[in-house]
């Protein structure tokens, strides 16, 4: 699988799950990128794709639930950081769940552990950094 690349930029689509009030976050399995920290469903655009598209994949092939995607939540944009000459856009959309009562399973791959968290992340778990600016940018959206 090619991931979609134009202008040295690559795309990655994540979709912010809801339910009840918490949020899905996945712990990310030891000795990958980000591993230890909680992330949400998410992965490359492969070609062909928009980001509205694989954020839906990559949350059925993460975790199994089927979702519906709703608005852009965030788009941040980042350099290369292993030094290489390509930008990031990693582009955070909200999901609706199509069945509220299917129960999570994980990609064993990636991930070792889920959780439904509030969000203000009560129990300080390590987040991705583009989660808790999401979520940052939820809250300020829910306070005007």
């Amino acid at each position: 699988m090619r991931s979609v690349t134009k202008d040295r930029q690559r795309f990655i689509a994540h979709g912010l799950v809801e339910r009840d009030g918490a949020f899905l976050v996945l712990r990310r399995r030891d000795g990958r990128y980000f591993g230890g920290q909680w992330d949400i469903p998410g992965g490359t655009v492969e070609a062909g794709e928009t980001p509205a598209v694989a954020a839906a994949r990559e949350c059925l092939e993460e975790t199994g639930l089927r979702a519906t995607v709703g608005p852009k939540l965030s788009h941040f944009q980042n350099r290369d950081t292993e030094g290489g000459d390509l930008t990031f856009n990693t582009v955070t959309f909200r999901l609706h769940l199509v069945d509220e009562d299917t129960e999570v399973r994980l990609s064993p791959e990636e991930h070792d552990d889920y959780r439904w968290m509030q969000p203000t992340n009560p129990d300080g778990l390590p987040l991705v950094w583009h989660v808790g600016r999401t979520l940052g940018v939820l809250t300020l959206h829910q306070q005007r």
